[in-house]
């Protein structure tokens, strides 16, 4: 996922070291007291599910949004601790170990998990949460530098497929064993809303969760339309207004490897096993559901912008902003506006090398 850069002021010095600190408590990164529409804002730090986690709170009780913040942090944690598959200790790790073909799961990784299968399914399997193997395969090749032979390549391709995995309740079934899951292209948009959701229970509305590119958002600032969010682009940066819905940001970025000469992508692509070549940049933005999350890995694997219209149509609340480095853009539908959401920008940009395209609709 490539971080969104937040039209926020934030002062990084002050991360704590596994929680969040309150920039309030350093005068230093105070909002200017000049600019009204800051005055209440209050700013956490930290870091959890691999990524740093920035929450924004417009608050009436600053003591009461550190409370707010401080539990966040920590359904980040349990998440984390959860669908990691980094950890050896976590829910995920110990389900994909396993021999049975039909394991209980954790209320909150069986709807993980359903999401993650409903994309799949309406994506023709371009994001797929069973990509495990080939993820695991893909991140040896980054460390030796070097593609995995077609033996290996095979063989993990064959442990693979979204059809081979059910969730019924609490229930997820296997139709082998081999089957494992991979949570990375929909956990961190997950988190964030859960986050959201603590705060919101919390008593704190007003807010927005960052956890890397997946953004959260919920109530908008008291005398504000939105959140403001700047999505970064070499050839057309925007600035968009949201409220209430998610954001997230896949495919092309600073994190890629070049091998024998092709530059691979860090996203596995479920077609080839490797790292996607040519992947788009794509900005999601939906209700809050981690579908967007996921649809967001999904068209930044599309191969042109006509496909990713396709895709886009199965999904009528959502809105996509796609940026290509090469091929030729397809016609993909103007952006509405309502009083939640506006988009201040052009229906398609084109630079010699680079196409922006816009797909879907932006509903609340």
């Amino acid at each position: 996922m490539t971080p969104l850069r937040i039209a926020l002021l934030l002062a990084f010095g002050l991360v704590a070291w596994r929680g969040y600190e309150r920039f309030a408590d350093n005068p230093a990164a105070l909002p200017d007291p000049t600019d009204a529409s800051r005055a209440n804002r209050e700013y956490f730090v930290g870091f959890a599910m691999g990524s740093p986690v920035t929450i924004t709170i417009d608050a009436d009780d600053p003591a009461k949004a550190k409370i707010a913040a401080r539990a966040a942090l920590e359904e980040l944690e349990r998440l984390d601790r959860m669908l990691s598959d980094w950890k050896e200790t976590s829910d995920l790790t110990k389900f994909n170990r396993s021999s049975e073909l039909t394991q209980e799961v954790p209320e909150s990784f069986a709807r993980c998990l359903e999401r993650a299968l409903h994309v799949s399914a309406q994506t023709d399997g371009l994001f797929d949460p069973t990509v495990a193997p080939l993820v695991q395969l893909w991140r040896d090749a980054r460390k030796t530098q070097a593609l995995p032979d077609a033996a290996a390549l095979a063989s993990a391709r064959a442990k693979t497929g979204f059809t081979r995995i059910q969730v019924a309740g609490s229930e997820v079934r296997r139709e082998d064993a081999s089957i494992s899951i991979d949570f990375g292209g929909i956990g961190k948009g997950f988190g964030a809303i859960a986050a959201l959701e603590t705060l919101r229970a919390n008593g704190c509305p007003r807010a927005m969760v960052a956890v890397a590119g997946d953004l959260a958002i919920g109530e908008p600032p008291r005398g504000e339309p939105g959140w403001k969010v700047d999505i970064e682009s070499a050839v057309n940066p925007e600035r968009i207004v949201v409220a209430r819905c998610a954001v997230s940001t896949s495919g092309a970025t600073e994190q890629f490897i070049e091998i024998d000469g092709v530059r691979y992508a860090h996203i596995v692509d479920p077609r080839t096993g490797l790292g996607a070549i040519n992947a788009a940049r794509a900005t999601v933005i939906g209700p809050l559901d981690a579908a967007v999350d996921a649809l967001g890995t999904a068209l930044a694997l599309t191969e042109n912008d006509a496909q990713a219209a396709a895709i886009l149509a199965r999904f009528p609340e959502y809105g996509a902003r796609i940026e290509r480095s090469r091929g030729e853009a397809a016609a993909g539908g103007e952006i509405a506006s309502n009083a939640s959401t506006k988009l201040e920008t052009n229906p398609v940009t084109k630079n010699a090398s680079t196409v922006v395209t816009y797909h879907g609709a932006w509903k609340r």
